[in-house]
Order: C-alpha cells, then sequence, then structure tokens
C-alpha cells in the first residue's frame, strides 16, 4: 500500500475520495483525533490531510458570505463535502472562497443564478 506523503505545502494536500472525507463527517462538531486516526490507522499522514481538508471545509463553510448561501438549499453541504475531498487548497491552507464555491455550484449542476438544472427545465 503507498503511502499518502507529509504535506509540507499545501499544493502537497493529497486528495481523498468522497468516501473517505465524508464518512460520519460533522461539520457540526469537533473532529476526533482518534476517530479519524482509527480510520487512517495505515496512514497517519492520510488523516493528517483529513484534518487539513476538514478545517478548510469547516473555515469556507463559517464565512458569513457563504453561510447564507449553503443555508438557501440544503443539498449544498452535501456537495460542498464532496468537492472538498479533493479541490486544491490556496497558500493560507485554505479553499480559495469564489473558486470553491463555483465548484461546489458546478458539482451540483447549479447556474451562476443559483438555480439548479432541474428547476429550469
Amino acid at each position: 500500500m503507498d503511502r499518502t506523503p507529509f504535506p509540507s505545502k499545501p499544493c502537497d494536500v493529497a486528495p481523498l475520495t468522497v468516501l473517505e472525507f465524508t464518512c460520519e463527517l460533522d461539520l457540526k462538531a469537533s473532529a476526533s483525533i482518534d476517530a479519524v486516526c482509527g480510520r487512517f490507522v495505515d496512514d497517519t499522514n492520510r488523516a493528517l490531510v483529513w484534518f487539513i481538508r476538514f478545517r478548510a471545509l469547516t473555515a469556507w463553510c463559517e464565512r458569513t458570505d457563504m453561510d447564507a448561501w449553503l443555508n438557501s438549499e440544503p443539498s449544498r453541504t452535501q456537495h460542498a463535502c464532496a468537492v472538498a475531498a479533493s479541490f486544491r487548497l490556496n497558500d493560507r491552507w485554505e479553499f480559495d472562497p469564489e473558486r470553491f464555491r463555483s465548484a461546489v455550484q458546478s458539482a451540483a449542476g447549479w447556474s451562476a443564478d443559483g438555480t439548479s438544472a432541474t428547476s429550469r427545465s
């Protein structure tokens, strides 16, 4: 089994699968290091990557300009979690707010005005 390299720079943060990242994910609770390390028992660097991605996602979700947008459509949070599994981090170890939001919209099939593909049909 290949081990995940230690992420010494934001560009080194490895992507996770959606299942790896979203399994037992609760954005409203603090993450337990024991629980996360238990899921990645053979690769502690992968657990570190999970924490980095979790922190980047929660920081993005806590932004005042994203809170209302996320809450206006119930599935947006679910799509944001899926995108966060592999989205590239910026130099501040975060997701670029607008690029990440755009990726979430694309993943969900929303247009720039916020309407879903199914509601436009």
